[in-house]
């Protein structure tokens, strides 16, 4: 199976498994940037493939319920800003990652968003 063929296959686990999660769990958008509103904040998920590997990594924030405007004054509204466009985003399944402390981060109701937990390894 060459590179395609295995991105293809990526792409529909995420479709068939992932996607169907994130909706239950009231997030809206397509691949790859989905947000979910909340009262309080936006919570943003992004996933990102490697140009040269069948490897993914997936970025998440949160952003002010309003959307954002970035340092050289771009406006950004709830509905267009992504996880790319936040300065400080927690990154999955990235190697540059590692370290003796892992990000872990829960999803938890609508209303409160996620939190993370530093654990040692």
């Amino acid at each position: 199976m060459d590179r395609k063929e295995k991105r293809q296959k990526i792409d529909q686990a995420i479709r068939d498994i992932t996607i169907p999660f994130l909706r239950e769990k009231g997030f809206m958008g397509s691949l790859p940037h989905f947000r979910r509103q909340n009262k309080d904040g936006i919570n943003l998920l992004t996933f990102q493939h490697s140009l040269y590997d069948t490897k993914f990594i997936v970025e998440i924030a949160n952003c002010p319920p309003e959307g954002i405007t970035t340092h050289w004054g771009k406006e950004i509204s709830k509905n267009k800003v992504t996880a790319h466009d936040m300065g400080h985003r927690l990154r999955l399944g990235s190697e540059k990652n590692s370290s003796p402390v892992l990000q872990q981060v829960h999803f938890l109701s609508r209303e409160s968003g996620f939190s993370t937990t530093s654990i040692a390894t």
